[in-house]
């Protein structure tokens, strides 16, 4: 039986998402969140980016039990591509349950072993223990994980903010003094997305009141985008419009989901006699009686903030009467998607507002000062940061330091290390290979396989495909070459020529009475692609289909 408990990040760390960590106790193996990131144009034709799980694959390694913190795509996003191999126990609180139901419905896949944890009850398995305690955050039943082993016991605080008046009903700061109350915390391991922010962050409430007096002074519709899991935010927007007496509309599916989930177990409390439920009833509703919660804030080409502002969208179209607000951060990357709504939105004559201009947006997670809290009750003996950028997680380091934890327990670990935190040594003592696959049309593609690899050399090199005929002894072409060429600063013509005199060049080699058609195809198209790349600079995919007679 092995001696160490050791902590693994496969994905998160280095990166903000995708989510993944190994908890490896004695002989057995938790598997921590499972999420993703979307997919931009440097992968084409995929939607989805997740860790590579090849080194466990290689290991033989099944997971005890899974355990989700909570239900963001960050964290849930890759659970159903990667279950089917790597299957076991999942354990979770209620919403992000139903969550995950609906994930592996949507992919027609059975539903997976899934445990609900009630917080604060404490889960025995054979090598440790794990209590889930809540914490505040922008979707309902966020969790943090207390580990007991043998050991040393382990505090991961999941995604977590502290909210004093969370409409959650308790704060991650108490929640965090209650679980670690009369035990010695060994590690803790902590969020590190909004390191760089100085002071605390607002509370939900002061959005809530924010957009209550936006919602009253607004001329004609009213349109908030947002991020589909953070209910709190559209309970929000919930109670703004009924202060104001105005309707809802919900564009997305996403968001309906979302909301049918909340109001089933009763998180959204009593709005039905707001939520309008078709689109033909927009029709019967005054502007100024109409508030519309989308999705779309990152600029997503098919969101309901990108149908509202192209006027895609039955039953609606925006003048300049209308009050957009954007009601979430812009996630790096997405800069330019976002300026690109939000100058359409312009372009109808609304009026738009975004987190810079008025109190719209709180983050789901903590500030510096936050941070500081949090690990000062606690009291690790020591800290780990996860869930950010290598630069979020140097400076989570200083933060951890400055609430008390000595510099030499403080470690920097990225996806791959092996942290072994007991008995000895104590620091990373191994690496693990890692790397990303990938999701497209709903299928999974290895990031070492040749599909993604061809995709991005056809993306980024262009085509060139060349099909001729020769004579039995490759001796002399019998007709004019075929050329397609797609994406290639190239003439046909070029290429024509280009191909007759690295036929004559590969026809004279002493190697020809060898060649089958495949083995001179391969020789002329490597002639044609050096000269081709000395012509635009750049390696073209070429392709030859050479027949002789």
């Amino acid at each position: 039986m092995s001696q160490n408990f050791q902590v693994i990040p496969l994905g998160g760390c280095g990166e903000i998402g995708m989510n993944l960590t190994l908890w490896h106790v004695d002989d057995s193996w938790f598997f921590v969140d499972c999420g993703t990131l979307f997919a931009d144009e440097t992968v084409p034709g995929m939607d989805l980016i997740f860790p590579s799980l090849e080194a466990v694959r290689e290991r033989g390694l099944q997971p005890t039990a899974w355990l989700i913190t909570h239900g963001h795509e960050d964290h849930i996003g890759a659970l159903p591509y990667v279950y089917q191999e790597f299957p076991g126990p999942i354990y979770t609180t209620e919403f992000t349950a139903e969550l995950i139901k609906e994930k592996f419905r949507g992919l027609a896949l059975p539903e997976p072993e899934i445990h609900i944890w009630q917080v604060w009850q404490k889960t025995t398995f054979r090598q440790a223990a794990v209590t889930p305690f809540p914490v505040n955050h922008s979707i309902p039943d966020a969790c943090g994980l207390y580990l007991e082993t043998r050991h040393g016991n382990l505090l991961h605080t999941g995604d977590y903010r502290v909210d004093r008046s969370a409409p959650e009903g308790s704060v991650t700061l108490d929640n965090l003094a209650r679980i670690t109350q009369g035990r010695k915390t060994l590690l803790m391991t902590a969020d590190s997305t909004n390191v760089f922010v100085q002071g605390r962050d607002k509370e939900e409430k002061q959005v809530a009141g924010s957009l209550t007096q936006l919602f009253s002074s607004a001329r004609g519709r009213v349109v908030v985008a947002t991020f589909a899991s953070n209910i709190w935010r559209v309970k929000s927007i919930f109670d703004a419009a009924r202060a104001n007496g105005r309707k809802v509309f919900l564009a997305g599916r996403s968001l309906l989901r979302n909301y049918e989930i909340s109001r089933r177990l009763g998180v959204m409390g009593d709005v039905e006699d707001q939520f309008v439920v078709s689109s033909e009833e927009l029709k019967m509703i005054p502007p100024q009686q109409l508030c519309i919660i989308c999705t779309g804030t990152q600029g997503e080409m098919f969101s309901g903030a990108n149908r509202l502002a192209f006027g895609t969208l039955e039953n609606i179209k925006l003048d300049g009467d209308d009050l957009v607000i954007l009601s979430a951060r812009a996630i790096p990357g997405n800069e330019k998607t976002i300026s690109v709504l939000i100058n359409q939105f312009w372009r109808l004559g609304c009026r738009v507002l975004t987190g810079k201009d008025a109190d719209v947006h709180v983050s789901g997670h903590g500030y510096v000062e936050d941070l500081k809290d949090c690990i000062a009750v606690v009291k690790p003996k020591f800290f780990m940061p996860l869930h950010g950028e290598y630069r979020n997680l140097v400076q989570h380091l200083r933060v951890a330091e400055s609430a008390g934890v000595p510099p030499e327990h403080c470690h920097l670990v990225e996806n791959g290390d092996v942290l072994t935190i007991g008995p000895e040594p104590l620091g990373v003592t191994d690496r693990w290979t890692v790397g990303r696959d990938y999701v497209g049309s709903n299928k999974i593609i290895l990031g070492s396989s040749d599909v993604l690899r061809n995709r991005v050399m056809l993306a980024r090199n262009g085509i060139v495909e060349v099909s001729a005929l020769a004579d039995s002894s490759f001796t002399r072409l019998l007709n004019e070459p075929k050329v397609q060429v797609r994406g290639v600063d190239v003439a046909p013509e070029r290429v024509r020529e280009v191909v007759k005199s690295s036929f004559r060049d590969v026809s004279r080699s002493q190697r020809k009475a060898h060649w089958s058609e495949e083995s001179f195809s391969e020789e002329l198209r490597i002639a044609v692609r050096r000269e081709l790349e000395a012509d635009v600079g750049y390696k073209a995919v070429v392709t030859i289909f050479m027949h002789r007679l």
